[in-house]
């Protein structure tokens, strides 16, 4: 790999980490999100007065918990800031960045006040402000380190050596979870209060709880804390299995022995125990898989796979096991719709409810029950046949998803377990990891390759159409586009709320705007899926075209349709904030629907048409989905879409997510420049794309509204015409239909262009 692209990908992960950890703090402080209005001179009042509170040893946790979460942030914003560059770069990023870490604690805690269920405090401050200056400190005095070895990771390795440098990052993250939360203390009184308390234990499985079910779960989670580190160090190949299980016996004693001088929490021979359990899994596992993988033949067949699919399926069985028992399931209706609230909870919402270290225990937990799942799911599609690799990942993915969903639904209908979105999540991300981490070194070499290089193939710059052309057609379609508008909001026949989207005092100035905002809104998400940015970079760039998208597009609305039709979609203002912010910032979320599927949609017609794009083009839309999903459902100021959609409202939000990527999804292939071969396809897909959707409207949308003293269905709301004439479900499937029809022409119609310009010229014959 040259040192450019070497740099670029450095840069990438930086950026990357740094806008991942920042949402993580940002939404880890506001947590549960429920929001509650507050007036600003009351807010501003409440904040000048909060406290600061005496800690004792029980909030000291709390206190280094809010310490350390500001030290990798600041760290990786000067990262970001000061990677390039001497040490007069580097204080300077820190002049800017101890700031910023300082603005960012003021403003958490401040906003913490509109959320009532969270403790605002001088001493999250001052703690978050510590920890933003000893991540800058860290930077200057081990930034350069960190970079070295971060760029090491991008090299060539062995297969023993990326497992041995596997093996110490995971030592590292277990031997931070075993003093969390760092409450330390080496007081003599403080550690006999300890014992006396119960978290001293002596005799092996004395405190594990009473339930079988409980203690078995805790017992085989401490097993797994242990076994990948064993089979990681055996991937060295001089290493002994005795000499592997000593190791691994020997950091768990010495961890344990850490963890007496941590006060909250409990020393347990049991620990012990079961690392060495977990230790001799690990040393055995490791032992055989090298072996095996030593005789194995270099051409992948089907049968070999068959192995790690099979001890897949066994493992699927001891998560069901584990997490099913005692299978005392309930089947009655009525208890299991009292239970499914836990679908519209937000994810980590039950965590913010116990301690810190609670909550890091179970992410542990069930990331490591599904992170062996997805290593086992990457070691069999690694041993197919190159022509079967495809639709295995696929139904890899499609698995990794599909257990957690499975598992929490069945939790649902046991008495003593709870479901919780967040579980599904966290084990999804655990099976995600295991599979990554698996893939990785399965496709390292068995033995170093030195000077090996990746040569990139060079493009062609793609060809681009006239910018005349486009303006060309921008002024026309805007045109046109206004010309329906005015002329539609003077038909009869025309739904009421569109009749009354005009201002009526400059309807044309009014048509033209509105005809504007359309082209922005169908053009726009295009334009952002056509920019050449890495994969990792995209995760921050998305949420800032989409955040200009839904500005823009708010001021071209703001001055073509009247405030009472802004407000039937968002709301009216109950925030008391100056001027239009807080109804542009809700229009600003609701249009994050469209502008992000109209991207997926775009980015999904150039992956068909072989555009190389890695899975965090798509995945960086989905955030914005779950914030638009909070701030259009969750925190609506307005029923008006609300009681639209279909309860529970995370499925029907779904589907009608699935319905309007259908309905983009089309219109870009329409859109996109195909081959001959391909655009019966493109047809075939269109044409599918109206009973598909009509069955994801169905599904989405409200079948029975009581309102006005009248029965209806949403659909009978939106497109009749007016509320004393509602049309028959027959005809309001009929103009649905062709309503489908017309949004994907005129869609089509205005990308068509946009998906051109980024065509790849064919490449040159030899």
């Amino acid at each position: 790999m040259n040192r450019n692209a070497q740099a670029d990908g450095i840069r990438g992960t930086l950026w990357l980490a740094a806008l991942a950890y920042t949402l993580f703090v940002v939404y880890g402080s506001l947590v549960p999100l429920k929001f509650q209005a507050l007036p600003w001179d009351e807010a501003v009042a409440r904040f000048a007065a909060i406290p600061f509170l005496n800690l004792g040893i029980g909030s000291r946790a709390d206190w280094v918990a809010n310490l350390l979460l500001f030290v990798p942030l600041s760290f990786l914003w000067m990262g970001v800031a000061a990677r390039r560059g001497g040490s007069t770069r580097a204080v300077l990023a820190a002049l800017l960045i101890v700031p910023a870490a300082i603005g960012l604690s003021v403003g958490i805690e401040f906003t913490q006040l509109f959320f009532p269920q969270r403790t605002v405090s001088q001493n999250d401050v001052f703690a978050e402000t510590l920890g933003g200056l000893l991540g800058v400190a860290a930077w200057l005095l081990w930034g350069r380190a960190f970079l070295d070895w971060l760029r090491a990771w991008r090299e060539t390795h062995a297969r023993a050596a990326l497992a041995e440098r596997l093996a110490w990052v995971y030592l590292a993250g277990v031997v931070v979870y075993n003093v969390l939360p760092l409450d330390l203390t080496l007081s003599a009184v403080e550690l006999f209060h300890k014992w006396r308390e119960g978290r001293v234990v002596l005799v092996p499985f004395a405190g594990l709880p009473a339930a079988p079910a409980d203690a078995l779960y805790e017992i085989a989670t401490d097993v797994l804390i242990w076994a990948p580190l064993a089979l990681l160090w055996r991937q060295d190949g001089t290493r002994s299995a005795l000499r592997v299980w000593g190791m691994t016996l020997a950091t768990a004693v010495l961890l344990e022995g850490m963890q007496l001088f941590v006060y909250s929490r409990v020393s347990d021979v049991t620990d012990i125990l079961t690392g060495a359990l977990g230790a001799a899994i690990g040393s055995l596992a490791g032992g055989w898989l090298g072996r095996r993988e030593s005789r194995r033949s270099t051409l992948p067949t089907l049968g070999g796979a068959g192995l790690p699919f099979a001890l897949a399926g066994a493992w699927v069985g001891v998560v069901l096991f584990t997490f099913w028992f005692p299978f005392d399931f309930r089947t009655d209706g009525a208890f299991i719709r009292a239970r499914l609230d836990f679908i519209g909870r937000l994810p980590f919402e039950v965590y913010y409810f116990g301690t810190e270290f609670r909550a890091v225990t179970e992410v542990l937990r069930k990331t490591l029950f599904f992170a062996p799942l997805g290593a086992l799911l990457a070691w069999g599609v690694a041993r197919l046949p190159w022509r079967w690799r495809g639709p295995a990942f696929g139904l890899a993915m499609l698995a990794l998803a599909a257990l957690p969903a499975v598992v929490e639904l069945g939790q649902v209908m046991l008495p003593e377990k709870i479901a919780d979105t967040t579980d599904w999540l966290l084990a999804w991300l655990g099976g995600l990891a295991g599979y990554a981490v698996a893939r990785r070194v399965l496709r390292a070499p068995r033995l170093a390759e030195p000077g090996r290089r990746v040569v990139r193939s060079e493009s062609l710059p793609p060809a681009r159409p006239a910018r005349a052309s486009r303006a060309l057609h921008f002024a026309a379609s805007t045109g046109a586009l206004a010309a329906a508008i005015f002329i539609g909001a003077r038909l009869d026949f025309v739904p009421y709320n569109v009749r009354e989207l005009l201002d009526p005092g400059h309807a044309g100035l009014a048509a033209l705007l509105l005809a504007a905002a359309c082209y922005w809104l169908a053009v726009f998400p295009v334009w952002l899926a056509r920019r050449e940015v890495p994969g990792p970079v995209r995760i921050g760039f998305l949420p800032l075209g989409l955040l200009v998208y839904g500005g823009v597009a708010f001021l071209l609305l703001d001055g073509a349709v009247a405030d009472e039709s802004l407000f039937d979609l968002v709301g009216s203002p109950i925030l008391d904030w100056p001027g239009q912010w807080e109804t542009g910032l809700r229009w600003v979320a609701l249009l994050l629907v469209p502008g992000a599927l109209i991207y997926l949609a775009a980015q999904s017609v150039r992956r068909w048409r072989g555009k190389p794009l890695g899975a965090l083009h798509f995945w960086a839309a989905l955030p914005a989905l779950a914030l638009a999903y909070w701030a259009v459902v969750v925190e609506a100021a307005t029923d008006n879409l609300v009681e639209l959609i279909a309860s529970p409202s995370l499925p029907a939000w779904l589907a009608l997510s699935g319905w309007l990527y259908l309905l983009f999804l089309a219109a870009a292939l329409l859109a996109s420049p195909l081959k001959p071969a391909e655009r019966p396809w493109a047809w075939v897909a269109v044409g599918l794309s109206l009973p598909l959707g009509g069955l994801l409207l169905y599904l989405g949308l409200a079948g029975d509204i009581d309102k006005y003293g009248q029965h209806f269905s949403a659909l009978q709301f939106l497109l009749s015409r007016d509320r004393q004439h509602y049309a028959s479900p027959a005809v309001v499937w009929l103009r649905y239909a062709g309503l489908h029809v017309l949004v994907i022409a005129a869609l089509a119609f205005l990308q068509w262009p946009h998906f051109r310009a980024g065509r790849l010229s064919p490449s040159p014959r030899p």
